[in-house]
């Protein structure tokens, strides 16, 4: 083989891979979209394991206030100690959803409701601004990788 045969080999077959597969953006951010509006009506419930399956085995929760929580079973710890507050309540509403190309990684716009007591028992409600990083499976599920919000003054009441 000619050093220009290989060159033109070569070049092809790395331009054969550089083609994004046919991926339906608009139908994942869909998925997606209703995937956290799925996960908000879950986090009302009592199934903590349900609850847990929407993240990686590697997440990563940064929730305000406290140090990142890496992995499962340090976010599995979270949710189970706010799940025992009385009052304590969770949901959230997804505001837009964006998807790679490549149709393998996606972020999602949300906010959150937090209600929980405060100092003398009352029960306050905090409002928050997330995003959430996701990572689709070779499945072709998709897990929460990053969890992460703050306050959002401009929703408070």
């Amino acid at each position: 083989m000619t050093s220009k045969t290989f060159v033109v080999i070569t070049g092809l077959a790395l331009l054969s891979g550089c083609g994004s597969p046919d991926v339906d953006v608009e139908a994942e951010e869909k998925h997606l979209m209703d995937l956290s509006r799925e996960w908000s009506a879950v986090a009302a419930g009592d199934d903590v394991e349900d609850l847990m399956s929407y993240w990686s085995d590697d997440a990563v929760m940064m929730a305000p206030g406290q140090p990142p929580l890496r992995g499962k079973e340090a976010i599995r710890e979270f949710v189970t100690s706010t799940g025992e507050i009385p009052g304590f309540s969770i949901s959230w509403e997804p505001l837009e959803a964006h998807v790679a190309e490549s149709g393998d990684m996606g972020y999602m716009i949300e906010q959150n409701q937090i209600t929980i007591p405060d100092s003398t028992g009352d029960l306050v409600t905090q409002y928050n601004k997330v995003i959430t990083v996701w990572e689709k499976r070779e499945d072709g599920s998709w897990k929460n990788v990053v969890d992460m919000w703050n306050s959002d003054p401009s929703r408070e009441k």
